[in-house]
């Protein structure tokens, strides 16, 4: 048997050790790419860019994890916002400006020393929300023909951004109430939400204009009681692209949606997220895009909401 100086002994060594370990445990290197306490921290740059094309200056952007803004930046005069010293992790980005639908980028997977840059932002959706009630314009949309307006709209909430639509209103004018963007576009992608208002009655069509030349010179996808139409104007005569039977009723709200990408040779259609048809793009080599709301029966009127109106411009668009 030992004697007990030598078990205390052996104890104080055994205990020496331990703390070592421990020791030894705690000033480990934070090499693991993933440890939040790595000191080698990841970068991640981003380029706002309005209709997914021009840079955006003053667009606030918001860095997120989990939900909780970790940092919170504004785009300089060239679009860009810069995040330094990220910690390994999972994150989401946020970009918000005036007039334009808040755009979520992520989740990212940021391990250390990672090094992300110019990463787009794309900002395309106008909800209407920040325009004026009563305004005549909205920002990006200049009135051509018709009466248009910042209006109120809140029935339907889950179809569209609520409560302010931009409303174009035809007075059985012969022609139609058109307001149109004010970027032309060769590439791109045009989504618009719409509802006729319930006190349009007979025969009316809405919907959107592309390839926008003059009043002669367009063509058009529109919705009417009983069809959907695609034609053109070319100097002055309408000649119909493609149609089909499909019944849409005043009150309810349908997504228009016409795209262009440069290595098609067609423009995609659809209607509520089903396509509808191809057509070729023969007529017109480029032009504007608009929206465009028109009545056929005398002494009547056609009053059409439109709302969430997203175009994204570019070779390849969002």
């Amino acid at each position: 048997m030992l004697p007990n100086y030598r078990i205390r002994k052996l104890g104080a060594c055994a205990l020496c050790v331990i703390m070592l370990s421990i020791t030894a445990c705690l000033d480990a290197p934070r090499d693991n790419i993933w440890d939040p306490d790595n000191p080698d921290k990841a970068y991640f740059s981003l380029i706002v860019r309005e209709l997914g094309y021009y840079e955006m200056p003053g667009a606030v952007v918001d860095l997120l994890r989990d939900g909780v803004i970790i940092k919170s930046d504004t785009s300089d005069e060239n679009g860009v916002v810069a995040f330094a010293d990220i910690d390994p992790g999972i994150y989401d980005f946020r970009g918000e400006a005036t007039y334009y639908a808040a755009v979520d980028l992520g989740p990212e997977s940021l391990c250390a020393g990672a090094y992300v840059v110019d990463q787009p932002l794309d900002l395309c959706t106008l909800p209407f929300e920040d325009e004026v009630l009563g305004m005549g314009s909205a920002h990006g949309l200049v009135p051509m023909s018709g009466t248009w307006s910042i209006a109120q709209d809140d029935r339907c909430p889950d179809a569209h951004s609520t409560p302010q639509v931009y409303q174009g209103m035809d007075h059985d004018t012969g022609g139609s109430a058109l307001s149109y963007c004010e970027t032309e576009a060769q590439y791109f992608v045009f989504e618009v939400k719409l509802s006729v208002d319930t006190s349009t009655m007979g025969d009316w069509e809405a919907g959107v204009v592309f390839r926008y030349q003059d009043e002669s010179n367009y063509c058009k996808l529109v919705i009417t009681p009983d069809t959907v139409t695609c034609y053109c104007l070319i100097n002055g005569q309408k000649t119909e692209l493609r149609a089909m039977a499909r019944e849409s009723v005043a009150g309810a709200w349908y997504t228009i949606r016409v795209e262009r990408r440069q290595y098609e040779a067609f423009f995609r259609t659809a209607i509520d997220n089903s396509v509808f048809f191809g057509i070729y793009d023969t007529v017109f080599s480029g032009g504007l895009l608009g929206l465009t709301a028109s009545n056929y029966d005398n002494g009547g009127t056609a009053a059409v909401n439109f709302d969430d109106v997203t175009l994204c411009l570019g070779s390849n668009p969002r």
